[in-house]
């Protein structure tokens, strides 16, 4: 699922007017080369000591050169540090809907919106009849939409998964048959994508190694679950066999072997990650994705495993279906 930021065609920043223009001149671009964008990230590195002006601008470097999970904390930062700023409202909210957070992202929005006065004491909205205002009023209606439309498709992925397994019930022990049992895998593995959770992907996985011959499309399928949900052992033989017996394969043409500098940044997102999944289990947020699920799934699928690992360890290693068990 692409995130919601890019969906909307949101960028950053919102409000360049109050920000130094030199510093914005320099800001990564997001067509350039990750290696040029992560080269860009130096100065403002640097620079963000000096104070929540370039803790702003560092977030926006870090969301315009790929490092989502990372901006939001430096945004934040911001944030706490100058609440006043009321672009950096904004940047925050795009870099949570960037990360697939759109209750914080409309939270954060409603800060500079007019009209919203159970946000706190620290909102700081523009003025009613301003262009900023118009615009920013405009992201929270499109954020809610998509909020809602997202929040449809998991009830009829819900609802159509459930189904399938109403009609399997009644069957007793005797298989779907092949057409209908790959429709179903492919409505579960939606709803793994969708939830950002391992059961679906588990549920999938087993039908298709009880059920059906494991060739053709339903390697296919096997083979997206493993990529997706692992655990590694498990990922790398459907691969190998996939290459061995349909080497034009779409899920082995989607494969990427990331660069060095990729590596890198996947590495170190998957620290800003899971310690917002670690925070958001602490508190108990519940979203579209539970926190707990989602970390589950990191610490199983992950080419960065540890961060989640130790998160989910600090929660009493509640590692079902987990890292802890994966290969």
């Amino acid at each position: 699922m692409r995130d919601a930021a890019t969906v909307l065609g949101w960028e950053a920043p919102f409000d360049a007017e109050e920000l130094p223009r030199r510093w914005v001149r320099r800001l990564p671009a997001p067509q350039a080369s990750l290696r040029e964008r992560i080269r860009a990230l130096e100065p403002f590195f640097k620079a963000a000591r000096r104070g929540p002006v370039h803790q702003h601008l560092l977030g926006i470097a870090m969301l315009r050169a790929g490092h989502a999970f990372a901006a939001t904390s430096s945004l934040l930062s911001a944030l706490g540090a100058d609440p006043r700023r009321r672009g950096a409202w904004v940047d925050a909210a795009c870099a949570y809907a960037a990360v697939e957070r759109p209750e914080m992202a409309m939270w954060l929005l409603a800060h500079v919106v007019p009209g919203f006065s159970t946000v706190g004491p620290n909102a700081s909205p523009y003025p009613a009849d301003s262009r900023r205002s118009a615009e920013a009023d405009n992201r929270l209606i499109a954020l809610r939409e998509l909020h809602r439309q997202r929040t449809d498709e998991l009830r009829f992925l819900g609802l159509r998964t459930a189904a399938d397994e109403e009609i399997r019930g009644r069957l007793g022990e005797e298989p779907l048959g092949t057409e209908r049992l790959l429709l179903h895998t492919a409505a579960l593995i939606s709803l793994g994508e969708a939830q950002d959770a391992l059961q679906p992907f588990d549920r999938a996985a087993a039908l298709l190694e009880q059920d059906a011959p494991v060739v053709g499309t339903a390697l296919e399928q096997l083979a997206r679950i493993r990529v997706a949900a692992g655990p590694a052992r498990k990922r790398d033989e459907v691969l190998a066999r996939l290459r061995r017996t349909a080497p034009q394969s779409m899920v082995l043409a989607r494969l990427h072997q990331p660069t060095l500098p990729e590596r890198n940044m996947h590495e170190q997102e998957a620290r800003f990650e899971a310690l917002l999944l670690d925070t958001e289990v602490e508190r108990g947020q519940q979203s579209l994705r539970d926190p707990l699920e989602q970390l589950r799934l990191r610490a199983r699928a992950s080419e960065h495993p540890e961060p989640y690992r130790e998160a989910l360890a600090r929660h009493g290693g509640q590692g079902r279906n987990g890292g802890h068990h994966g290969g």
